[in-house]
């Protein structure tokens, strides 16, 4: 099923076939209500999303705050990764593995936080990445970060290369982040992969899943196998805008391909243009994302001056002068890092020219072959990409794996509304100030559905082979429902 509106859905009270309890409203049921003076206003809701976050004081009381510097092995990047760990959550324990992490003076100690030990993360993970020329410490990134804390998850902000919001990490090599580039995602989760708990006797070898096109002709043994294999996680990509479209990229190639690690169980893309095209950008936006792009080369300046060739060199210099981020894009092309989109991915530099960064870069090439329920939420008043996204919207209907979500309102980034989620998030602000998201709310309770459907079909599988205890408790007269029919 689709999902869409924007307050406008019914809200029908849903018996449960078992127990006849009644069910939680569901996020896509009930009525949304866009603060008056922000949520209903695109740019106003963006430029909310980007400040307003949640409650600092208030989050230092129930989560633990840790900075990790993952180095990358393609070429040496840093990466920056922000965690926030529910001070409740049982995969802690004492650690002194922190010699590549740096800690926040503002923060609480590391030491007793297991993060880094492999076979020791047991709640799941919650990966976001940010948009273009943000960093983790953005409000929107925050938000989703309480949210999913609130849940008894854990969250991590990824900052891309380059972009460490607190400026305490510089990029060290010559090559930025871009739209295309999944390698930094795929080495991060490589990474966390290898945290997670996994059950006793199960072989440490890091697994994947099989392509979605070989998935329905195989037997559901192997499939079953392979969900049995962790007592922690899932892993959850979440992406907003460029973030979005890495994203989504990554996970059709993954995909595509059957080497999608087993322990991802989904996404969500706010924001997704699927079409990457900076040359349609238009005015002023186009002359605004340029500006923050070459703050972007300035801040990391040391670093790209490392590189002597004369033409990369000249190539900086032309796009330190762009007017706009199409003719930026257009004239660092040549220099920009990018992947194999087939296995091994292996890292190559270089476009021929902008149009065909752009072209290789679009998500909406791959999102067909996710393998795995991704959420997608999009605003008809978001300025930024809703005309590309829109474009490209079939390549997302084409796929039963991916939930579409369209509202009137939200703007790029926004959907503040005016009174507090019931079912978690961040603080309201009245009418007036709205900074509660209705996104967060919605991508929770869509991972929430994904991890409940989960844990029901484990429970199933166990009791044909006749391993949940005394085969109790679990009904199998029914199939598990659908994600949608418990949003």
């Amino acid at each position: 099923g689709r999902g869409g509106g924007n307050g406008q859905s019914s809200s029908n009270n849903r018996k449960s076939d078992n127990n006849n309890k009644t069910l939680k409203e569901g996020i896509f049921s009930r009525t949304v209500k866009p603060s008056l003076f922000i949520g209903t206003r695109g740019i106003v809701a963006s430029t909310a999303a980007y400040a307003l976050g949640s409650n600092q004081s208030e989050d230092a009381k129930k989560v633990k705050r840790v900075r990790e510097v993952m180095k990358m092995g393609a070429d040496g990047a840093l990466i920056v990764l922000d965690w926030e760990v529910p001070l409740d959550t049982s995969s802690t324990s004492t650690n002194n593995n922190s010699n590549n992490s740096n800690n926040n003076a503002a923060n609480s100690s590391i030491d007793n936080i297991d993060i880094y030990k492999p076979n020791s993360i047991t709640k799941p993970i919650i990966l976001l990445l940010h948009g273009m020329n943000n960093d983790s410490t953005f409000g929107y990134i925050r938000s989703m970060m309480r949210t999913a804390t609130d849940r008894g998850w854990i969250a991590v902000g990824m900052n891309l290369r380059g972009q460490d919001g607190l400026h305490q990490v510089k990029n060290t090599t010559p090559r930025g982040y871009n739209a295309g580039y999944t390698g930094d995602l795929r080495g991060v989760v490589e990474q966390l992969e290898y945290r997670l708990k996994r059950r006793s006797g199960v072989n440490r070898k890091i697994g994947k899943r099989t392509s979605s096109s070989n998935a329905r002709d195989n037997n559901n043994n192997d499939q079953e196998e392979e969900d049995d294999d962790y007592i922690g996680g899932p892993i959850y990509l979440l992406g907003y805008s460029l973030g979005a479209n890495i994203v989504t990229k990554y996970l059709g190639e993954e995909s595509l391909h059957g080497t999608l690690p087993k322990c991802i169980g989904g996404g969500a893309a706010m924001g997704n243009p699927l079409h990457i095209h900076s040359g349609t950008i238009a005015f002023p936006w186009n002359m605004l994302l340029g500006a923050g792009v070459k703050r972007s080369i300035l801040q990391n300046a040391t670093s790209l001056r490392k590189h002597h060739e004369p033409g990369f060199q000249h190539a900086m210099k032309k796009a330190l002068l762009a007017p706009t981020i199409g003719k930026l894009d257009d004239a660092a092309a040549p220099y920009l890092i990018r992947n194999d989109s087939y296995p091994p991915y292996a890292t190559r530099i270089g476009f021929k020219d902008g149009e065909e960064y752009w072209w290789e870069s679009s998500s909406h090439r791959y999102v067909g072959h996710v393998s795995v329920p991704l959420l997608k939420i999009s605003a008809q008043d978001d300025f930024l990409v809703f005309g590309q996204f829109q474009r490209k919207l079939n390549h997302c209907l084409e796929n039963p794996n991916v939930v579409v979500v369209k509202t009137r309102c939200g703007g790029h980034l926004g959907w503040q509304e005016s009174q507090p989620p019931s079912s978690g998030g961040g603080e309201g602000g009245g009418l007036l100030g709205g900074s509660g998201s209705w996104s967060d709310v919605a991508v929770a309770d869509f991972i929430e559905a994904l991890l409940q459907i989960r844990q029901e079909d484990r429970e199933k599988r166990l009791l044909r082979r006749g391993t949940v205890d005394g085969g109790e408790g679990v009904d199998t007269s029914f199939a598990p429902p659908k994600v949608m029919s418990r949003l």
